[in-house]
């Protein structure tokens, strides 16, 4: 899958779209755009100069804030796992069996999965694309299961309709290796009623 087709199935298809670089010792830059096309663009130009480059998960009403207060949809629930030397997880196969457990234990439907480089993002992509005072129940259950189920994952991000995540097609400059960041397990959207029912 490119950044595009990625972009294009994870993202709301209405509102603004955001992108931003963050490079250790110099200001982040952000940008805003009216479509996924301009987002991916902008994010392969950014990466294939070098950058550590974001996007971020929902859309948004206006320009220039990348606020929850201005979330506009979010169509995805998202969880990320860090892998690593001083991670919770050492590795990408710890990494994957740790959650392929909290699956079975809550009955989720399987999500998809995407290498960050290091670590995972896992995505349950949604039928429908909700509003915030929809979405925010369903993060919120969902950020509770990890913690129920023991699933150690960044809890900072999982509720948080305006974060940003690294699309694939790009990689992962923490380090001078560059590791790609790519896309794994393709999984089918869920309704919201089944995941409402399922992060206990």
């Amino acid at each position: 899958m490119n950044s595009l087709t990625f972009l294009k199935r994870v993202l709301p298809d209405k509102g603004f779209y955001v992108s931003i670089i963050i490079n250790e010792g110099d200001a982040p830059q952000q940008a805003f755009f009216p479509t996924v096309e301009e987002l991916a663009n902008y994010c392969l130009m950014a990466d294939k100069n070098s950058n550590n480059v974001y996007y971020a998960v929902s859309s948004f009403n206006t320009k220039g804030k990348r606020k929850q207060d201005n979330v506009c949809l979010t169509n995805t629930l998202f969880l990320d796992v860090d892998c690593g030397d001083g991670k919770p997880y050492a590795n990408q196969k710890k990494g994957l069996a740790a959650l392929l457990k909290f699956i079975q234990d809550t009955g989720l439907p399987a999500p998809m999965i995407v290498s960050s480089g290091r670590g995972l993002h896992i995505y349950w992509v949604l039928k429908e694309a909700l509003p915030p005072v929809d979405w925010l129940p369903l993060a919120n259950a969902l950020k509770e299961a990890c913690v129920t189920h023991q699933f150690d994952v960044d809890p900072a991000i999982t509720a948080d309709s305006a974060r940003v995540l690294r699309p694939v097609e790009t990689h992962n400059r923490g380090d001078r290796t560059g590791h790609p960041c790519t896309q794994g397990h393709r999984a089918r959207r869920c309704s919201k009623h089944r995941l409402h029912s399922r992060p206990t």
